[in-house]
C-alpha cells in the first residue's frame, strides 16, 4: 500500500508538467492578503473527493500524493487531512459546492443552506483535530481558523491521453463565518497513473499558493510591496 512517505518521494521525484492551467480569483474585499498562515497558526487543506477526477490511478494514491506535496511545500505551516477522507464523506463536495454558491450569488458569507454546511463543518472539527492528533499529524489539539475547501472534476480532453480537470472552491474563515476567497481552476494533465501522481500534487500546491496569497501570481514579500493584488484577477499560465 502506498503510505505518506513514498507519496512524498513520488512528489520530490516527478517532474511532470502541467499544460493549459488557467485561473479566476475572486477575494473578500474585507480580507487582508495575504492570510497568516503559519506552523503556529496552519491553515487546514479539508479532505478532497480525488474519485471525481476520472484519471487513471487510485484516487488513495492521489490524495497522499497531495498530501506528500503539502508537506513538501508547506511543512506544518498547512495540515492536510487528506486520510481522513472517510470520516467526512461527501461534506468535501458539499462545502466546495456552498463556498462557489456563495460567491457566485455576490456573498462572501456562509448564509442560508450554506449556514448549514457550516454548521456541520464546525460539529465534526473536534472529531478532525484529534484524528489529527491520534494520527501525530498534529502535536496536540489545536484551533484551524482557516479551512481550505476544494473539489475537483475531471474528463478527456482534446488531446489524446489527456484528462482536462476543473477545480473550484476557497478558504473558510471559522472564526468571522466569511469566505476569505474563491477560486476556479481548470488545467491538462498526462492521463498515466505514474504522471498523475507527480503532477496532481503540485497543481494542488500552486492552487493552495494562490488562495493563501490572494493572488494568481505569488511573489516574493519584497516584490509584492510595489504590486498590490487585484480582487478579482484571471490569468493564463
Amino acid at each position: 500500500m502506498l503510505n505518506l512517505g513514498r507519496a512524498l518521494l513520488t512528489v520530490l521525484a516527478t517532474s511532470s508538467a502541467i499544460g493549459c492551467a488557467s485561473a479566476q480569483l475572486k477575494l473578500n474585499p474585507a480580507v487582508q492578503f495575504p492570510l497568516p498562515v503559519s506552523a503556529e497558526a496552519p491553515a487546514f487543506l479539508f479532505p478532497i473527493n480525488m474519485s471525481h477526477l476520472g484519471a487513471k490511478g487510485d484516487p488513495m494514491a492521489m490524495g497522499l500524493s497531495v498530501s506528500g506535496g503539502i508537506i513538501a511545500k508547506y511543512g506544518t505551516s498547512v495540515i492536510s487531512g487528506q486520510q481522513l477522507f472517510d470520516l467526512v464523506g461527501n461534506l468535501s463536495f458539499e462545502l466546495a459546492e456552498a463556498v462557489q454558491s456563495q460567491v457566485r450569488n455576490g456573498s462572501y458569507e456562509m448564509k442560508g443552506t450554506a449556514e448549514t454546511i457550516a454548521s456541520t463543518l464546525a460539529g465534526l472539527m473536534e472529531k478532525i483535530i484529534s484524528t489529527l492528533v491520534d494520527l501525530k499529524l498534529l502535536d496536540k489539539p489545536i484551533h484551524f481558523k482557516y479551512i481550505i475547501v476544494l473539489h475537483s472534476h475531471g474528463e478527456a480532453a482534446m488531446a489524446p491521453g489527456m484528462l482536462k480537470v476543473n477545480t473550484w472552491g476557497g478558504i473558510y474563515d471559522v472564526d468571522s463565518k466569511q469566505i476569505a476567497d474563491y477560486i476556479e481552476d481548470t488545467s491538462t494533465y498526462a492521463n498515466e497513473e505514474a504522471a498523475m501522481l507527480g503532477q496532481i500534487p503540485l497543481a494542488y500546491n500552486a492552487i493552495v499558493e494562490k488562495l493563501i496569497a490572494g493572488t494568481n501570481d505569488p511573489k516574493p514579500a519584497e516584490e509584492k510591496k510595489e504590486d498590490p493584488a487585484n480582487k478579482d484577477q484571471s490569468t493564463a499560465q
